[in-house]
């Protein structure tokens, strides 16, 4: 019986870990979100299938003041989604523009 309740607690453990995302199991999307407002420029806009290192720049816009990145890769991985295209106003901080698969 005490064999059936350590068998037992070891499968919860294991269960429990795959639930919170164990070290090597899928990791979920990554949204990367504007941090600056303005007109989205076709010039160093971001594809999706790119490689992408953290820190990269993914969306540039037309500002008051000039051209500025909106947005820059939060996670090394691939680009699987891009939500403006050129021309697109981005009119709130916050919004989602990309989607990353990270490594």
């Amino acid at each position: 019986m005490r064999t059936h309740v350590i068998v037992w607690l070891g499968v919860v453990a294991v269960v429990g870990m795959l639930a919170d995302g164990a070290p090597g199991g899928p990791k979920p999307i990554v949204e990367v979100k504007a941090t600056l407002r303005g007109e989205v420029l076709a010039e160093g806009l971001i594809r999706a299938g790119d490689e992408v290192k953290e820190a990269d720049p993914l969306v540039y816009v037309k500002t008051q003041t000039g051209r500025g990145v909106a947005a820059r890769a939060t996670v090394d991985g691939r680009v699987t989604e891009v939500l403006v295209q050129s021309g697109t106003l981005i009119r709130e901080l916050g919004a989602v523009v990309a989607r990353i698969d990270p490594k």
